[in-house]
């Protein structure tokens, strides 16, 4: 009898790197091969066979998470109306963001270099978005990157420590609702400060050479 149920047509090397990206999301990088292996449905010998080692594991689940979250993100630049899909969908968004989160509160030399690489990532979406007439250019775009990507990853943190989630797949939804993500909206498209004598004299003291408008 059919029960709805879809056949997994991934290769087992796929099963083995999407079920490591859930386990690390959800148990952190100490999460051992065969509950990985059990989790992909698969042997810890395949497991090594495919990848080796836990440590090359991971290195390919930073690159496929990074990959995947520019993919994403560069989709809902251009293609606006797959918004409405991603956010009646959130699971695997989540379960990416948390795998982030983590690998960002992993002290270790992979975190200073997965968020070098993710800084990269924002660059791309950042330089697509501005091709597409969404955001406005920057006299500073390094610095605007920095804080971006900082005051982003800011954020996530703090949740993820105060409020962190028994499942992967439910984090998005638990950070992100209708009244926050108006707010955030807002924020990114109405400036905070309106121009007064004030923040005027401010900008004129750090930035003598630039005119005030």
């Amino acid at each position: 009898m059919d029960k709805g149920i879809q056949p997994d047509d991934r290769t087992a090397r796929a099963r083995i790197r999407d079920a490591a990206v859930y386990c690390f999301a959800r148990d952190g990088f100490s999460a051992p091969l065969r509950v990985i292996a059990a989790e992909a449905g698969v042997s810890v010998p395949l497991t090594t066979h495919h990848y080796g080692t836990k440590d090359t594991l991971r290195e390919v689940c930073d690159e496929w998470v990074l990959d995947r979250f520019l993919e994403m993100k560069l989709s809902a630049i251009q293609r606006p109306d797959s918004v409405k899909d991603r956010l009646a969908n959130t699971a695997d968004a989540s379960v990416l963001t948390v795998y982030m989160v983590r690998s960002f509160l992993d002290a270790t030399s992979s975190a200073q270099s997965f968020f070098e690489r993710y800084v990269e990532q924002v660059r791309r979406i950042i330089d697509t978005a501005a091709e597409a007439g969404m955001v406005t250019p920057s006299k500073d775009e390094e610095e605007r990157l920095h804080i971006l990507t900082t005051q982003s990853f800011g954020s996530l943190l703090v949740e993820f420590v105060l409020n962190p989630p028994t499942d992967p797949t439910t984090f998005v939804d638990q950070v992100f609702t209708s009244r926050n993500l108006t707010a955030y909206m807002e924020f990114y498209t109405q400036p905070f400060f309106k121009s007064t004598p004030a923040v005027d004299t401010y900008i004129r003291s750090v930035r003598p050479s630039e005119h005030v408008v």
